[in-house]
């Protein structure tokens, strides 16, 4: 078998770049081209060597795990404290995990012996989607973490649910913060009987509320209660809060859009 070394160098340093460019991106960090350049060819350069090498398959397998930590380690850059000590953990993690991912999808689509061509169309597939999933992933951690352990009290009764904060909900009604809330759960609480008569409306409990929306001036009609909001353990609570039923929260995994005021 005819092995031709430049055309093996070139194969393994563009599988190695686009591996690195993954993890990095997986992590959120800022991509360093000359660094994952020169990583991609030490990593190239070891695949060159590598079958040379007559070692036991325990030092074999650390030595592969040993380079490719070295490999994270230039194409991530200078470690400079603990919390960076873990990001170059983390890269390292997703660096094997997307290489035995890539590797495993290959040979279980291709079987065993997989030509060059079908490898390169695998790559092509497989790094967009992984860059949607990660995409995807962060798209979601960032709603989690706006995600709070709410309640919502009237008349002594409590209901629990989740409250996404949103920074761009400013509605208010006589300097009274207005959040929004699943028609499901607004009608558990106060249920819909005679929710739009005069008599309701004239009360202090249901209000007609006039609102901003991308679309224009929008009505609604608004119960007021109480809301508490867990954050960091720490209950706050509001005596005094309206809330609106909307429809657009009724496929969310959160029931209630907090006021970007509540916690002023």
């Amino acid at each position: 078998m005819v092995v031709y070394v430049e055309y093996a160098f070139v194969w393994n340093f563009l599988l190695d770049g686009v591996l690195l460019c993954l993890s990095l991106r997986g992590i959120k960090r800022k991509i360093k081209w000359v660094n994952v350049l020169l990583s991609a060819l030490v990593g190239a350069s070891f695949a060159l060597i590598f079958p040379l090498l007559k070692l036991p398959v325990f030092c074999s397998v650390l030595l592969k795990f040993s380079v490719g930590f070295l490999l994270c380690l230039i194409a991530f850059g200078r470690v400079k404290n603990k919390k960076e000590g873990g990001m170059y953990a983390l890269n390292c993690t997703l660096f094997f995990a997307f290489t035995f991912i890539f590797g495993g999808a290959m040979q279980g689509v291709f079987g065993a012996k997989v030509h060059k061509g079908l490898v390169l169309l695998g790559f092509a597939l497989l790094t967009p989607f992984s860059l949607f999933l990660i995409g995807k992933i962060y798209a979601k951690r960032a709603v989690l973490q706006s995600v709070y352990d709410c309640a919502i009290v009237y008349k002594q009764r409590r209901f629990a649910l989740l409250g996404f904060y949103d920074s761009g909900n400013l509605a208010r009604h006589n300097q009274t913060p207005v959040c929004f809330l699943s028609p499901d759960v607004f009608y558990d609480i106060w249920g819909e009987e005679n929710l739009f008569s005069e008599e309701k409306t004239k009360g202090q409990v249901c209000v007609e509320i006039l609102f901003q929306t991308l679309n224009g001036e929008r009505k609604a009609m608004g119960r007021e209660g109480a809301l508490e909001v867990t954050v960091k353990g720490k209950k706050v609570r509001l005596d005094k809060v309206y809330f609106c039923p909307s429809t657009n929260m009724l496929s969310r995994e959160y029931k209630l859009l907090l006021n970007a005021r509540i916690f002023e």
